[in-house]
């Protein structure tokens, strides 16, 4: 399968290295230090189960090359984050007719594709795992959770030919991952992930504490964030159960207490981060269904001074 990755970051780059490994053509476009290091020594990729370099990919600073590298493009996986002035989806919409699945930690960030390139054309995803970018095309997978589902926005019914082929090459490769064809429900996965990443990062970079920490001496707090959260998406008609927020509690519960989300890190140092797409796009989305999200509405504001 040819899969061409916006991005070569934690998210573009493990993923997109392992599906390279598995024998899949995967292109990157990517700018930079990070370009040179894919073209001047590849992928180093580092996990529990230890480490590797791949090097059978193809790198390109725009989609048009890339896509020429490789044959043609069956899917678009964009990969990139959603900073402040970040060029999310690079030039992609030079690739015409080619599903674009989004993997962003935003609640909107689906419906920015959908404006651009058409909502029959993007597949919402949801990413789930530990990666850490330590160095240009260098990343590392800390324990927990590996997958990738997608799935079709509200008021699509076409399944594209890519997406099955797609859930293929990500078990292949030792990615999990799933297929949403039903109406608008992957959105269930998109705020369930939100209610746990978003809450998580704002709070640990506002605290200034890891995973262990929240889940426990903040266990109040983080609770009530994350039932602003579930309030706001059933407002806005997404299907979260009764026991939401319960089932993302216990997931922080399982995961190792040192873990901290790229956001959380990124604020820490005073880099751009993805805090207006992960929080602001969550306190906005509340605003259109009329919820009321004091305690987003107060971390927001100290996250802003860090």
């Amino acid at each position: 399968m040819n899969i061409l990755f916006v991005g070569a970051g934690g998210v573009g780059g493990y993923f997109g290295g392992l599906l390279a490994a598995a024998g899949e053509n995967v292109g990157f476009i990517a700018r930079g230090e990070t370009l040179a290091a894919l073209r001047e020594r590849g992928l180093r990729l580092t996990s529990p189960e230890g480490e590797r370099t791949v090097t059978n990919f193809h790198a390109g600073e725009t989609a048009a090359e890339v896509a020429d590298l490789m044959g043609g493009v069956d899917v678009v996986i964009v990969a990139t984050k959603a900073l402040p002035g970040n060029e999310t989806f690079a030039d992609i919409q030079t690739l015409r007719d080619v599903p674009i699945v989004t993997t962003h930690n935003s609640v909107e960030v689906h419906f920015d594709a959908a404006d651009l390139f058409g909502a029959e054309r993007v597949l919402a995803g949801v990413v789930r795992g530990y990666m850490t970018r330590t160095g240009p095309a260098e990343i590392t997978l800390n324990p927990g959770p590996l997958s990738l589902r997608f799935g079709l926005l509200p008021g699509v019914v076409d399944t594209p030919a890519a997406a099955p082929q797609l859930v293929g090459a990500l078990k292949n490769a030792g990615i999990g991952s799933r297929y949403y064809g039903e109406d608008g429900a992957v959105l269930t996965d998109v705020w369930m992930k939100a209610m746990f990443v978003a809450t998580t990062g704002v709070l640990g970079a506002v605290a200034g504490k890891p995973m262990g920490y929240l889940r426990t001496e903040l266990r109040p707090q983080l609770r009530g964030l994350m039932e602003e959260v579930a309030a706001a998406g059933r407002a806005l008609g997404v299907d979260l159960k009764d026991d939401a927020v319960e089932i993302n509690l216990a997931f922080c519960d399982s995961q190792y207490p040192e873990a901290t989300s790229s956001m959380h890190r990124d604020i820490a140092a005073g880099l751009p981060n993805e805090l207006d797409a992960q929080v602001g796009a969550l306190r906005r989305m509340a605003q259109r269904g009329g919820v009321e999200t004091p305690l987003l509405d107060m971390v927001h504001a100290l996250a802003l001074t860090r």
